[in-house]
């Protein structure tokens, strides 16, 4: 008789034990607070990308640094995602275990809390190569992947996250700073260059600013891999008036290109708040309106042809540019003998570069970024739409020209008047080269 009741005793215990233990995993996030002190929250706010920042704010190494995951994290407030936590992550998929599961700590103003798993979200791969072209510094095996901490209707940023591979989020990464501009109004035109720079003289930087500011961008952002200090002082008065972010990118694993498709999706999560569309492509490329003078313009005719909110953006194909060294004969109005790459290169391919189209995309509805592509995009919309050739295509200015046939062609030459006036005022027109 003793020996059946301590059996059911010891049953309901043990079914007491599993209800207890499966109510603790499925009540959802333990919620809890934590006061935020001043130098804490400063802390926090110093964790910056912004250069010159340190190289401890820009990357979390994992795995021998086969994990890279991006300091700064962003807040998706859209209704095509949010409200939720984006974390940009590249990870070397030849190695091993460096996809483990990982959890977020997440810390509000208030002072509120909680642990949430993180979503493997959307992943971006390029063409897998292990062995890297000489100029390409790196194989391509790294993945970029989109992590992703739903915040259910939680419409306020939180202050910071922190990442976990533990499920109570104890053991916890470095902090993350959560990024959101949510300004009162949003710009038009946004401009990244795909992948963190180097080897840039000046004024090829200041040339690829003052074009597309004259097309239409109120906001470019420019990552540094490499560059001398020289050559950010000349870019300062841009810095200072808002219109250029300089962002340290300083990838320190041979990876192609430096990562770029994590710099085209933190272009497009810098963006999703503060612009309505982002153009993304190399600092040698630029999106050329034909019957127009702007972005504005060619966006009206577009709109004329096709409803353009059927579409995450819009496909630019490519037509390449070279200098053939008989430059045009327009002259600025400068000490230096400094001319914009764009108005030294007047021979065009005679053929069309089908192979590296360029995308302008639309904040509301692409969801992640790719050098040639929209690889995801908001369900019930069509990827992009192809730009007609007689409207606007994106100009080439190769380094190394591609084979083929070029003709002269001097259509640059109309831009002269918009760039010339902040141009000529710029330190650079009356010094020397400032090379890299």
């Amino acid at each position: 008789m003793l020996n059946s009741k301590c059996r059911i005793l010891c049953l309901v215990l043990g079914l007491l034990f599993v209800i207890i233990m499966a109510f603790q995993l499925f009540q959802g996030p333990k919620i809890g607070f934590e006061k935020i002190t001043s130098i804490e929250r400063m802390k926090i706010n110093s964790i910056s990308l912004v250069h010159p920042a340190l190289q401890e704010n820009l990357w979390i190494e994992l795995f021998e640094k086969n994990t890279l995951i991006r300091r700064t994290a962003y807040f998706d407030n859209r209704p095509i995602n949010g409200p939720s936590v984006v974390i940009i992550v590249e990870q070397n998929k030849t190695a091993p275990d460096t996809m483990p599961r990982f959890f977020g700590k997440v810390v509000m103003s208030n002072g509120k809390t909680f642990c949430r798993k993180i979503e493997y979200w959307k992943k971006i791969a390029p063409r897998f190569r292990t062995q890297p072209a000489p100029y390409r510094h790196g194989p391509d095996t790294y993945y970029c992947n989109l992590l992703r901490i739903r915040l259910n209707h939680m419409h306020e940023p939180p202050l910071y996250i922190a990442m976990s591979q533990n499920e109570f989020c104890d053991d916890l990464l470095p902090p993350m700073p959560v990024f959101y501009d949510n300004r009162k109004k949003r710009e038009k035109f946004a401009v990244c260059i795909q992948k963190g720079i180097f080897g840039i003289p000046a004024e090829t930087l200041i040339s690829f600013v003052e074009l597309n500011k004259a097309l239409g961008a109120s906001i470019i952002t420019i990552w540094i891999q490499t560059i001398e200090e020289s050559v950010y002082n000349a870019m300062i008065p841009y810095v200072e008036s808002g219109l250029v972010e300089m962002l340290d990118w300083k990838v320190t694993t041979p990876i192609r290109n430096y990562g770029t498709h994590a710099a085209c999706n933190e272009c497009v999560y810098r963006n999703i708040h503060r612009a309505e569309y982002v153009a993304l492509h190399d600092i040698d490329e630029v999106f050329i309106p034909y019957k127009h003078d702007d972005w504005f313009g060619m966006l009206d005719d577009l709109g004329k042809i096709t409803k353009i909110t059927d579409y995450a953006g819009f496909r630019f194909e490519s037509l390449p540019w070279r200098d053939k060294g008989n430059h045009s004969t327009i002259k600025l109005k400068c000490n230096s003998t400094f001319l914009p790459y764009y108005l030294k290169n007047t021979y065009r391919w005679k053929d069309i570069d089908r192979h590296r189209p360029k995308m302008m995309l639309s904040m509301d509805r692409a969801i992640a970024g790719h050098l040639h592509n929209i690889p995801y995009y908001k369900k019930g919309v069509k990827r992009c739409f192809h730009v007609p050739h007689n409207i606007g295509m994106s100009h080439h200015y190769r380094v190394t020209p591609l084979d083929g046939e070029y003709v002269h062609n001097n259509t640059m030459k109309r831009f002269v008047n918009k760039i010339m006036p902040s141009l000529v005022k710029h330190p650079i027109c009356n010094q020397g080269s400032t090379q890299s």
